[in-house]
Parts: C-alpha cells; structure tokens; sequence
C-alpha cells in the first residue's frame, strides 16, 4: 500500500514539471518585430546560451524555436515566426518561481 501511495504522489508531481515545449498554453510574452526570424534568431541564441549553455535552436515551420532547458521546472521556449511585416515572437515560461528575466530581457533586446 505505501509503495502504491508513493507511485502516486511520484506521478503527480512529475505532471507538474511538463516541459513548456509540450503543452506551451499562451505566451508569457508575446510582440512583434520589424526584423525577419533569422536576424532575431541570430541575435537572441547567443545572449540565452550566455545565461544557459545547453540553449538549442531547431527549425519550426516559418521560422525557429530557441529552448532552455529548466534546471528544475519547464523549459523555456522562444517560438520566432515569420509575419508579415517582420516576426511574431513568444516566449513561453515556467511557473513565476522559475522565470528567466535575463532571458526575457536578451529577447526585448533583440527585438
């Protein structure tokens, strides 16, 4: 019964950790910028692998995904999109605990 218990409460709190890449919801930051996805692109992996420096880039469909790897919750992802007059960026994160503002600033920086 109590290694049953255990399971359980295993279980659930692995739920609670969920990278943010999996299941993103809405942007914790979300704006619009005048230059194109590579130009953004090249600008913000470089400051993030500064801060973080498992920091991956990967090509999304009109554009790119930049990912930190949380070192104890989510990861956080910075989706960079083709628009029309430029890109579309979002930046999803984990909970307030867990929050880069280092990161979220190298993204307002680049913008």
């Amino acid at each position: 019964m109590r290694t049953l218990m255990t399971a359980m409460v295993m279980g659930m709190l692995a739920g609670c950790s969920l990278p943010a890449s999996v299941v993103p919801g809405e942007p914790n930051f979300s704006k619009y910028s005048a230059k194109p996805p590579k130009e953004l692109a090249a600008c913000v992996l470089p400051a993030w692998q500064k801060e973080v420096s498992k920091t991956t880039q990967t090509g999304i469909s009109n554009g790119y995904r930049i990912t930190a790897p949380g070192m104890i919750s989510a990861d956080e992802t910075l989706d960079i999109v083709k628009n029309k007059d430029g890109s579309r960026v979002s930046l999803y994160q984990g909970p307030p605990w867990a929050k880069s503002g280092a990161l979220r600033e190298a993204v307002r920086d680049c913008l």
